[in-house]
């Protein structure tokens, strides 16, 4: 590097020179659809630094950087034979972030560890055969050729740029192909290649940019994601020299359908900008749509132009079809002529709307190409309204497009103005071929399945803004309410709208989803408006929260689900605030890491509020933070009749105070879940007591799984034969039970004054005998029982005939029966078959799990046959593939 310097110094700095004249000289000019020059953005400072996604494998990652650490990781002293490939859209800035990295490095403030940094043009490239020597002196005739070849003797001192060069790597020529020495002359795929693989200049740096990814080995790819937020802001505040004015403009704009998600782009901000500056000089307002933006970037181009009404519908028309037929990156001379636009070949009005990839437009090697993906769907979809064939129609979409956003956009009147003053009004045929065709197609997406093709839909719909449409096409189909997880926050606007249009939601379902703040304030109307809100395993902030509090407030909703939701105690609070002002009535916070210290939080809410069903399962609540909420269950305000507390976790020593609760004459507690907590047999004589008060209202109690023993039997016998015990639902299960003490619970269920409907007692560890008693509970004409879960008690077929003799008995009024893993076999099945026959009452049989065999089948399809209501459950018995068949024909059979 030294020796270079000590012999080049001079054409160092011409070099440098020339390079920043280059910059200064440019007859680049900034235009609507092209974006800012390159010049205006280096010489004015304007400059700012893209965001890029990094991968080594050419995919998008959520590695985000900024560009400018990357070139100084990748190119920075020390780093030799750095090789890093841009990748992005047109307009996204690669262009300007080289040409702004190699002002830098000419103007001494960047990248000083190369002595050179040389451009390789791409357009050359693609030309004849040529060496790399050849191809850099013809870009660089400052550089003498004695002088290059000294300069090449040396790589690793020098950043090769190579712009643009997609087409250049499509192809990947053989290894014995490639090329090592800098004169010998080889096609530009060779020479780049050769650069590439290390053949050809080794240990030399490589930028090049690309419109589009291409998998190279040794390469690292650098996304180009444009503008971040901030760097967005920045954008426009330095464009309106004024930070208030610039950020009251971006959030407007950004809140336009389909702005946000692509003003990202540099190019398109800048774009953005102008048409919102020209708009406020004239007392207009900015554009409310990207439809709206795009009708007012071609009104402006083609009155510059002073084209005429006629002319310019010939013009879009005929630019519609070629972004119709060109599906490639670039179109074709022939493509030109065959879409009409041979007249306009050469025009400035055409130079202004299509890029030319060549000096004379005319040329039959000319391309072209639209300046962006979103400018070529909105020609195509303007060209749909002006084709004067009011017969063709619209095919429903297999993937739907911008170009079907646009179709919507344009079909508003308001949106469309300024084009129509361009071009003509478009014609009513179209207009109405459109409406079917967005009919047809909402009727076809909303009631399937693809959440994809939804938020589509629910995007078109928003781009009409016509809440006509909306409710003339979503009233007319069923809509099924699909998980929307994953939104976007132009799904969430487009959500919005169309909610808002039709005035209510019956379900909303954000099932799994992940919300930002920006995404909850725009759905602070479908909040609102819907009636169930389903949020369970979704991630929601603090701040998410304090949105979704805000629209509870006077809204509509009257279930709401945050099962998994990890909340805290602080986003429950303010949750707590706003409940008291809104209709919920069923609150489930399953599973919501609260503490004690919500608990107060919450009590105030229950005693203030409308809500009947809280679910607090699967919290820290405790005993602590019980005591401090059953305080509510007493006031005269608290309407709560449904409260889960299962897996909480609580002792027996809280029984007491709930107790007390309970026998409060204010109570209007109806259920009462206590799963899985670790009570104390003893301790549960309280709640026995506050079952026989009088005041309590309790119907139905869940001690599932709580570590009861037999010991607790005796009580609870005492409360269910009490007068004044109102229990119709008593769960049991999982609790070790003796023989003796449940005979007891046996006894109860047939005095007069027991209320019991459902008992369950399912692995209680119950005996034949106990099945013997409760054969005699079931034949008893005092017994209301008509569900009785006693599943997993291995007891055998000679226990369960106990329950057989009982179903034939007149007075049996028995009508779901569970007998899951009771160790039943086939020598049970006619005699099980006879009893379901016999008792009338009975509609669903649970056998799973037990060890009946392929024998059994028969009988129990003719069961079935027979008894056509009745549900059989025979899942995970001995059953082998040979007799699915049989029982696949009855939708009653679950096997």
């Amino acid at each position: 590097m030294e020796a270079s310097l000590d012999y080049l110094p001079d054409v160092q700095k011409l070099h440098k020179e020339v390079m920043r004249n280059g910059v200064t000289k440019s007859t680049q000019v900034s235009s609507l659809l092209g974006g800012q020059s390159i010049k205006d953005v280096i010489l004015n400072k304007c400059y700012i630094p893209l965001s890029v996604s990094i991968d080594n494998r050419g995919c998008l990652t959520n590695n985000v950087k900024k560009l400018e650490s990357v070139i100084s990781q990748e190119f920075g002293a020390g780093t030799e034979g750095g090789k890093l490939l841009l990748c992005g859209g047109p307009g996204m800035g690669k262009t300007t972030a080289v040409e702004q990295l190699i002002w830098d490095w000419a103007s001494g403030s960047h990248l000083q560890c190369y002595t050179f940094i040389l451009r390789l043009c791409s357009s050359v490239l693609r030309g004849s055969e040529q060496s790399l020597h050849s191809t850099l002196l013809s870009t660089h005739m400052h550089i003498s050729d004695e002088h290059l070849e000294m300069i090449l003797k040396t790589p690793h001192t020098i950043l090769l740029v190579l712009d643009d060069v997609q087409n250049l790597l499509s192809n990947s020529p053989e290894s014995g192909k490639l090329v090592c020495d800098p004169r010998q002359p080889a096609g530009g795929t060779v020479l780049v290649r050769s650069l590439l693989e290390g053949s050809l200049l080794p240990g030399v740096s490589l930028l090049l940019t690309s419109r589009e990814a291409v998998k190279l080995e040794s390469v690292r790819f650098a996304h180009l994601m444009g503008f971040s937020s901030s760097q967005r802001k920045a954008f426009f505040q330095r464009f309106f020299d004024n930070k208030e004015k610039g950020e009251q403009i971006l959030h407007h704009c950004e809140q336009a359908v389909g702005v946000e998600e692509i003003c990202a782009c540099p190019g398109f901000c800048w774009t953005l900008c102008c048409v919102c500056k020209e708009r406020l000089e004239h007392q207009n307002c900015v554009p409310e749509t990207l439809s709206e933006l795009h009708c007012m970037i071609t009104h402006s181009l083609l009155q510059e132009h002073k084209v005429s009404v006629e002319t310019a519908k010939e013009l879009i028309y005929g630019l519609g079809k070629l972004a119709e037929q060109c599906t490639s990156v670039t179109c074709t001379h022939s493509d030109i002529i065959k879409c009409d636009l041979q007249p306009f070949l050469g025009s400035q009005i055409l130079s202004a709307i299509l890029r030319l990839n060549a000096d004379d437009a005319t040329s039959p090697d000319a391309t072209f190409s639209f300046p962006s993906p979103t400018f070529k769907d909105f020609l195509r979809a303007a060209s749909f309204y002006l084709d004067h064939d009011d017969g063709k129609i619209l095919e429903s979409p297999l993937e739907i497009h911008n170009y079907h956003f646009f179709l919507a956009g344009l079909s508003d009147p308001m949106q469309r103005k300024l084009l129509e003053a361009s071009t003509g009004r478009f014609g009513s045929g179209r207009l109405s071929e459109f409406h079917r065709w967005l009919m047809s197609t909402v009727a076809e997406v909303l009631p399937g399945i693809d959440k994809i093709n939804h938020w589509h839909v629910l995007r078109i719909l928003y781009h009409t803004l016509s809440p006509t449409l909306v409710r003339e096409s979503v009233r007319s189909c069923e809509w099924r309410m699909r998980s929307y997880d994953g939104m976007q926050e132009a799904d969430c606007a487009a959500l919005a709208f169309v909610v808002r249009c039709l005035g209510e939601l019956q379900y909303l379902n954000l099932y799994r989803s992940s919300l930002t703040e920006e995404q909850a304030e725009k759905l602070m109307t479908v909040f609102r408006l819907a009636k169930t809100i389903d949020l369970t395993q979704s991630t929601v902030s603090v701040g998410v929260i304090r949105h979704f509090a805000r629209a509870l407030k006077d809204g509509r909703a009257t279930d709401v689900n945050l099962t998994h939701c990890k909340l805290g105690d602080e986003a429950i609070k303010i949750l707590c605030s706003s409940i008291p002002h809104s209709s919920l009535h069923t609150l489930n916070l399953w599973d919501c890491r609260l503490t004690p210290a919500c608990s107060e939080a919450l009590a105030e809410m229950l005693s203030t509020s409308k809500l009947c069903v809280l679910n607090l399962g699967a919290n820290e609540i405790n005993d602590e933070g019980l005591n401090r909420l059953i305080g509510a269950l007493g006031t005269s305000t608290c309407t709560l009749q449904d409260l889960c507390l299962d897996l909480c976790p609580l002792t027996g020593s809280c029984l007491a105070a709930l107790s007390s609760a309970l026998t409060s004459s204010l109570s209007e507690l109806r259920k009462l879940v206590l799963s899985r907590n670790s009570l104390d047999d003893d301790t549960l004589e309280h709640l026995s007591q506050a079952l026989q008060s009088g005041r309590c209202k309790l119907k139905n109690l869940s001690l599932y799984s709580c570590e009861l023993t037999g010991s607790c039997c005796p009580s609870l016998a005492a409360a269910l034969q009490s007068e004044h015990c109102s229990l119709t639902k008593l769960d049991l299960s999982v609790n070790p039970l003796d023989e003796s003490n449940t005979l007891l619970i046996c006894d109860a269920l047939k005095s007069p004054n027991c209320s019991l409907e459902k008992l369950g007692m399912n692995a209680c560890e119950l005996t034949e005998p106990v099945f013997s008693a409760l054969g005699s509970v079931l034949m008893c004409g005092a017994s209301r029982l008509k569900k009785l879960l006693i599943g997993i008690n291995r007891v055998g077929d000679a226990a369960v005939k106990h329950i057989w003799k009982a179903l034939k008995h007149p007075h049996c009024q028995l009508q779901h029966l569970d007998l899951e893993m009771v160790a039943l076999t086939d020598a049970s099945v006619n005699e099980l078959c006879e009893a379901v026959m016999a008792c009338g009452s009975l509609t669903s049989l649970i056998l799973k799990n037990n060890n009946l065999t392929d024998i059994s089948v028969p009988r129990l399809v003719k069961l079935v046959q027979d008894r056509p209501g009745l549900e059989l459950n025979v899942q995970y018995n001995d059953f082998s593939e040979d007799v699915f068949e049989l029982m696949d024909a009855y939708e009653t059979i679950q096997y």
